[in-house]
């Protein structure tokens, strides 16, 4: 008989050995997986929240704003450059009437690395009810796939709904994904006659903007969280 318990008190402590080794495991394996998956966590939060403004200015209006949505969003920043000559009023008028041909430019950097970012800033004036010709020829060169995309314009007037589509129908085409789309007013009417806007004043409009964009992404980004976990 004590033989007997004696043997089902060693069935009992092998049995507690082996569960305590099982726990033991367990506790390292979680351990080792809430230690990686934070460090996965944040580059992956790093990647996702990287932002990259892509701009075109003639008359530097468009420049003030996105640097000041630069500095006020923590982003990187590069122009596009048109090579062809726009100044002049001989300059306008040509831009004008290529503008409205819908025609492209050559541009410097054709082709800039988008890989590192998730979100971009697309920012333009608007010409004849278009994005600029460097800013479409940008569009149309590149790929924004997997990509969320703001469209930034800088305008005399505020577009209509039909002429921003257009404009969010060449990112739609080149892949990306528009999670928004802002303007920013140049010209004011004044007694019946369109002035300049001071500089100042546009950079207040665009900053104002700063809040919707910045949600803008992040709800582009749990959307796509969602995706993947359902």
């Amino acid at each position: 008989m004590n033989g007997y318990i004696m043997l089902i008190k060693s069935g009992n402590n092998s049995i507690n050995c082996k569960i305590s080794m099982v726990s033991k495991l367990a506790v390292f394996l979680m351990f080792t997986f809430f230690l990686l998956v934070p460090s996965f966590s944040f580059a992956q939060k790093d990647a996702e929240e990287k932002i990259l403004i892509l701009y075109y200015s003639l008359t530097g209006n468009t420049k003030v704003t996105c640097e000041a949505l630069q500095e006020a969003l923590g982003t990187d920043i590069l122009e596009i450059k048109d090579l062809r000559k726009r100044s002049g009023k001989w300059g306008y008028f040509k831009t004008a009437i290529a503008s409205l041909l819908g025609r492209h430019t050559k541009i410097e950097p054709e082709n800039p690395d988008l890989s590192p970012y998730s979100n971009i800033i697309i920012g333009s004036p608007i010409w004849t009810g278009k994005l600029s010709m460097a800013i479409r020829t940008l569009i149309d060169k590149n790929r924004f796939e997997g990509k969320k995309v703001v469209i930034f314009t800088t305008t005399d007037a505020y577009e209509e709904e039909k002429y921003k589509e257009k404009s969010k129908n060449l990112v739609r085409k080149a892949a990306g994904e528009v999670v928004g789309y802002y303007q920013v007013l140049a010209k004011e009417e004044v007694n019946s006659e369109k002035i300049d806007r001071a500089k100042e004043q546009i950079i207040e409009d665009a900053l104002s903007f700063v809040p919707e964009i910045k949600k803008a992404f992040s709800l582009a980004q749990k959307v796509l969280i969602l995706l993947f976990f359902n």
